[in-house]
């Protein structure tokens, strides 16, 4: 990734032009970085799909906006060339909303593809209070707002992670939490659950669904947002239910966010805060796995 300078794109009817102050970093960034082909972009183009920032020209026949509104948008993850990690975004009025008061900036740009991903995930999933489950990556960027979604459900949470994520796991609610390099973690999980689990989330692959389908209970439910691979005979066996969600956008899912943020119920924890020229260094975190919560870039102006 480089900086560069770019044309500015005219705003057509049902777009909206925003000054970009703050853009979240996600794997699929880092992802579609590396390797366009699934997002059906070629080179160049400007990776990153959500943000937040000021409303400066409004298009024809947008009556959600105006020149001059505080706003959080977010993009599709496939079919968009030209992303957040810039000064402005011209896009479709239907992927920007305005923004929640109760968010600073760098939170507000650190919630929507993430917080998207795990209500989309949960609403798949359909938890009723009282349920167990089990997520894999709950620290991360999508993870540790799924577990405060989940909470505010009243589901149960159990997770196998680092010890240096413990503290944040413990602070967000997780009731189970087990030292995921220990030797046979999830058994031990389970033993520390002391029943089989009826739901479980992944949103860290290699091998974690397959590996949990033996610890859940017939019937249950699981999700994915990486992957549906590997040996999954066991789904078969449990008459488990698979899903695999992939992000979808829109005003209505900022809208429910922003409710979600304005009743106390999510907030989204920030990593680390970087200038938009380390967007590389920004990327190396990401596919190195070991952050908390999310990373956010700055933009210049």
């Amino acid at each position: 990734m480089a900086l560069s300078d770019l044309p500015d794109r005219a705003v057509g009817p049902g777009e909206v032009r925003v000054r970009v102050d703050a853009a979240g970093v996600n794997p699929v960034d880092a992802g579609n970085r590396a390797d366009p082909a699934w997002a059906g972009i070629a080179p160049p183009y400007v990776v990153g799909y959500e943000f937040a920032g000021e409303a400066t020209e409004v298009g024809d026949g947008v009556g959600h906006l105006a020149a001059g509104a505080a706003v959080w948008g977010l993009l599709p993850v496939r079919g968009t060339r030209w992303g957040a990690y810039a000064q402005e975004v011209v896009t479709d009025a239907g992927f920007i909303a305005p923004r929640p008061e109760r968010l600073s900036l760098a939170e507000a740009a650190a919630l929507p593809l993430a917080g998207a991903t795990a209500l989309q995930l949960l609403d798949r999933l359909d938890p009723s209070p009282g349920e167990w489950m089990l997520v894999h990556g709950a620290a991360g960027g999508v993870g540790h707002l799924l577990v405060q979604m989940a909470r505010a459900r009243g589901v149960r949470i159990a997770a196998a992670a680092s010890p240096p994520r413990h503290a944040l796991l413990q602070r967000l609610g997780v009731e189970v939490v087990i030292d995921r390099h220990r030797p046979s973690a999830l058994a031990a999980l389970r033993e520390a659950v002391g029943r089989d689990l009826p739901l479980t989330a992944d949103l860290v692959g290699g091998g974690c669904l397959t590996a949990s389908l033996e610890l859940m209970a017939e019937g249950g439910r699981a999700g994915s947002i990486v992957e549906l691979a590997g040996d999954l005979d066991e789904a078969l066996d449990r008459n488990l239910t698979l899903h695999g969600v992939l992000m979808r956008p829109g005003v209505d899912v900022l809208a429910r966010l922003g409710a979600l943020v304005e009743a106390g119920a999510i907030r989204p924890e920030i990593d680390e805060i970087l200038p938009l020229e380390q967007a590389a260094r920004a990327h190396e975190r990401v596919e190195s796995g070991s952050g908390q919560g999310k990373l956010v870039l700055s933009v210049p102006h």
